[in-house]
């Protein structure tokens, strides 16, 4: 790799931990959802896996990561009345701003002011560990939708997660975004699980032909091989859904895309989906 290469994928390193991972093996299985580029559908699939881990008994927290442009609660029509920026400036601890969405699944929102903030996080990440060791026993998954973008903020939050879920959509930029993931993370943390799920396609058939052609892609330069997690088909009431601020499976689980979502949660939700899977397995 080149010298000036490396340069600037070293400072996309993460800086700081946004939101601490304890030490230990009783935390709750942290999975994130992420794309490298806006308009393809992640946070939407993050609300609705989130809404699916919850009907197979795991209690859920969703993690709103984008401390720019916060849609979760938008898209869950919810309205926090604290967020993470109060817990940073000590005014609030990490029980007191999450909030019950549904049965089974809380909200934890970011706001905005968060990115100054945790630029001093490094006097009070052990505080922040300590709030989040508290969650051990309440949640079985944390499902966090990252920050959009390629940023040293991105990469903070996935690389305190057990898994990655990589969301691109069979478009030219989409795709080049999504391998940048792939990239940075294979430099720094070359064996952390990524999976690709394959939004917005027209077939099956195009759903599989992108993946194919990106994973011939990552191995061929990065000399890895990904797994893909599940596709799903373009519809038009998914953007309905985010219109009318109602999550899409709680009225749609028997079309396509709702069968589709549900294979997926299937897939990496299920007690034998383990990162070790997640990595090894491949499409048929």
């Amino acid at each position: 790799m080149k010298q000036d290469q490396a340069w600037r994928l070293r400072e996309l390193a993460p800086a700081f931990e946004f939101f601490p991972r304890p030490d230990g093996d009783a935390h709750p299985r942290r999975i994130a959802i992420t794309s490298g580029k806006g308009g393809v559908g992640k946070t939407t699939i993050a609300l609705n896996l989130a809404i699916l881990a919850t009907k197979i008994g795991e209690k859920t927290l969703l993690i709103d990561g984008d401390v720019n442009l916060a849609n979760i609660p938008i898209l869950s029509d919810s309205s926090p009345s604290y967020t993470y920026v109060d817990v940073l400036r000590g005014h609030k601890t990490l029980a007191e701003i999450i909030y019950e969405y549904a049965p089974d699944l809380h909200i934890l929102a970011t706001g905005s002011g968060i990115l100054e903030l945790m630029d001093k996080a490094a006097d009070f990440n052990d505080k922040l560990r300590y709030q989040f060791r508290q969650l051990d026993g309440i949640y079985q998954r944390i499902v966090i939708d990252t920050a959009s973008g390629i940023s040293s903020a991105v990469f903070s939050q996935l690389v305190q997660t057990d898994e990655i879920l990589l969301v691109t959509i069979p478009e030219p930029s989409a795709i080049a975004d999504a391998y940048a993931i792939v990239k940075i993370m294979t430099y720094f943390y070359p064996k952390h699980p990524i999976s690709l799920i394959v939004n917005m396609a027209n077939s099956e058939a195009e759903a599989k032909e992108t993946f194919e052609k990106f994973n011939l892609i990552t191995q061929k330069f990065l000399q890895r091989s990904l797994k893909l997690a599940g596709f799903l088909l373009f519809d038009e009431k998914v953007r309905q859904s985010t219109k009318t601020q109602t999550p899409y499976v709680l009225s749609n689980s028997n079309s396509p895309f709702g069968k589709n979502l549900q294979q997926i949660a299937d897939k990496i939700f299920t007690a034998s989906s383990t990162a070790s899977d997640l990595w090894e397995e491949r499409i048929n």
